[in-house]
């Protein structure tokens, strides 16, 4: 797993960032910080936070978890010890079960996406995150800019981790779910967040965060919405 700060100032206030399986820091390049420091992970080959990145996250006042698709399932399994101490946590479109007929993706169309993944079959899976044109020209230029293989590695290791950590139910506050999601079915995501997690449905594609200017209105949205 690596990480990168995407904004860092003189700030008691953390968001930690899990990105989702494939990306990088390039699609976020326009949400600015404000008053939060922000701290994205991403690559999830392997799961593990080191002693100083523990340490610097219990350096902060408050800490907001904002995890997307994959990422929900890897903030989770890894920040489970720190829950008490997490002011929220915060699920976009994605699930504690990612690869799941009831409760996330369907397991056929997960090995589908590893099986022959190249540079085309990444880009149209790329294109069917956003729910229009306008938007696809827009990720295009923000596109991530990994390496397939990585990539490639990348997922068949996160679903070799799916089937060995299994979670609990009790970590995420409130569950974002863009009702025009056409990765994570929406059904699936409504049927997992019930009893589970206060539930936000926007309007919004898989890739959500070209709705959002900065962190503060993702973070605000969340708590407003989920008292």
């Amino acid at each position: 797993m690596k990480y990168n700060w995407l904004h860092r100032y003189e700030s008691d206030k953390l968001i930690l960032f899990f990105n989702g399986w494939g990306c990088d820091a390039h699609p976020f390049g326009h949400m600015q910080g404000e008053d939060y420091n922000v701290l994205m992970f991403y690559d999830y080959k392997e799961l593990h936070l080191s002693e100083d990145m523990l340490t610097i996250i219990k350096s902060y006042k408050q800490v907001h978890v904002v995890a997307w698709s994959f990422g929900v399932w890897v903030a989770q399994c890894v920040l489970t010890p720190l829950k008490p101490s997490l002011t929220s946590a915060i699920a976009v479109n994605g699930t504690g079960q990612p690869v799941s007929h009831q409760h996330g993706i369907p397991e056929p169309i997960a090995l589908g996406t590893l099986s022959g993944l190249n540079v085309l079959k990444l880009r149209k899976f790329q294109r069917r995150m956003l729910n229009s044109i306008a938007s696809w020209q827009q990720f295009e230029v923000i596109k991530p800019q990994r390496e397939i293989e990585e990539v490639k590695n990348e997922l068949y290791l996160l679903l070799q981790h799916f089937k060995v950590q299994k979670l609990s139910e009790d970590f995420y506050d409130c569950a974002v779910i863009g009702t025009d999601d056409l990765i994570m079915p929406v059904k699936n995501q409504l049927a997992y967040w019930t009893g589970r997690a206060n539930v936000i449905e926007v309007q919004q594609p898989h890739f959500c965060f070209l709705e959002f200017n900065n962190w503060t209105d993702l973070i605000n949205l969340s708590l407003v919405k989920c008292k």
